[in-house]
């Protein structure tokens, strides 16, 4: 009777052990599974305003330093060479989102779709 308890307890102990196992490696499957529409499109929103804030941002920039190097050429009689650097300065402080539109995709969600591919098939 002793032996039939401790075998009957020993095969609870085994089952218990593969369950946890195929719990354990059925967990990246059910991470994965998740629907992540939603952050995707609030991510997606959210770098949209910073880009329209950039585009804002980088025509007054440019403006001002138009407007800035203007004034020194027109009222304090400096040459151009003298407001060179502000201008370049105010140029390229401008044009960064424009710069960083042409360096990035349009769709950024291609880049990201296989980066959890080739994470899923080699992690």
């Amino acid at each position: 009777m002793k032996n039939a308890n401790s075998a009957a307890q020993a095969q609870r102990s085994r089952a218990f052990a593969i369950a946890a196992c195929v719990s354990l490696a059925a967990m990246p499957m059910i991470a994965m599974a998740q629907d992540v529409s939603g952050a995707t499109n609030t991510v997606n929103t959210f770098f949209t305003n910073v880009t329209t804030l950039l585009n804002i941002a980088s025509i007054a920039i440019v403006t001002i330093a138009v407007i800035f190097a203007g004034y020194q050429i027109a009222f304090n009689h400096k040459r151009i060479g003298d407001v060179a650097p502000v201008l370049i300065g105010g140029f390229l402080i401008g044009a960064a989102a424009q710069i960083a539109r042409m360096l990035l995709p349009d769709d950024v969600m291609a880049t990201s779709i296989v980066v959890v591919d080739s994470l899923m098939r080699y992690a």
